[in-house]
């Protein structure tokens, strides 16, 4: 009996040790006292009918509470009624590229601290394709929790890549330069606020990571140590056949990941926003955020 007790208690210690050894390699949950809420991503075709634009545009916001969306600056003047009619904050700069990429926030929510928008390149000079390139940022009081959270939303030029591969075109530089200024861009505001960053980026998060080109995003902001940008492919893995009708997961959401002692902000996990009448797919994230 005295022997049948001793191997119980080792089979106990090597069962406690090995959910120890789990326990230690999962993500740290974030700290007891906090708040959530959803940040979004989408990309809403720019030729849709007004009546699927419609559909796309109340999908992601029944999804999240900040949102950023890629080719709508055609449809800046209906997205301003649809926001002061819906309870939402809008920013859609002028011109109408830098709309393009704009900014939505729940006003029940949030309150706007304050707002800007850098333009970084246009390939082949205004009025031609592609549209020229704009990063535009919102920074935003949460309400529950009262901090700062600065949201970036952009959109890089499309076929940049082949299965991570960068091709030698202008289209491509001018993707490199806005890869950059968005790593910069949420390297300074970091200290303003917890950073996220949202848009359609063209570059598969496999193909990118596999191939690791120094200038795209896997190399710029997360093969880096932190604190840097992580995404929820980094974080949670690829979901669902891809955000894309390519099959590519080519829309991203980040968020500036900081060393343990000082991230008060996690991102907790992500979906994919199927059902769009885009040809991409949303992607929304968790965010828990210390109180």
């Amino acid at each position: 009996m005295a022997s049948r007790r001793r191997w119980s208690a080792r089979g106990a210690a090597v069962l406690v040790g090995a959910v120890a050894l789990v326990t230690g390699l999962l993500p740290a949950p974030p700290a007891a006292a906090n708040a959530v809420f959803q940040a979004a991503t989408l990309n809403i075709y720019h030729g849709l009918s007004r009546a699927d634009f419609v559909a796309d545009l109340q999908l992601i916001t029944s999804k999240a509470d900040l949102v950023g969306l890629n080719e709508v600056g055609e449809r800046k003047a209906y997205l301003q009624d649809w926001a002061a009619a819906n309870g939402w904050w809008l920013y859609a700069p002028e011109p109408t590229s830098a709309a393009q990429e704009a900014l939505l926030a729940r006003k029940s929510m949030f309150d706007v601290v304050d707002k800007g928008s850098v333009f970084v390149c246009d390939t082949n000079g205004p009025g031609e394709a592609p549209p020229a390139r704009y990063n535009n940022w919102v920074s935003y009081r949460h309400k529950a929790s009262g901090r700062n959270v600065v949201h970036i939303n952009a959109h890089l030029n499309a076929s940049i890549e082949s299965n991570g591969r960068p091709e030698d075109l202008p289209r491509t530089r001018c993707a490199e330069e806005q890869i950059q200024n968005i790593k910069n861009l949420a390297a300074n505001k970091k200290d303003d606020g917890q950073v996220i960053v949202s848009g359609d980026f063209n570059i598969d998060f496999s193909a990118d990571r596999a191939y690791g080109y120094e200038k795209f995003p896997w190399k710029v902001f997360e093969a880096n140590s932190l604190p840097n940008l992580r995404s929820v492919y980094n974080l949670y893995g690829e979901k669902g056949t891809g955000t894309h009708t390519s099959g590519r997961h080519i829309d991203y959401v980040y968020f500036w990941k900081r060393v343990p002692e000082h991230q008060v902000m996690w991102m907790t996990d992500y979906s994919i926003v199927g059902g769009t009448k885009s040809d991409h797919n949303g992607v929304a994230a968790t965010f828990a955020i210390q109180t």
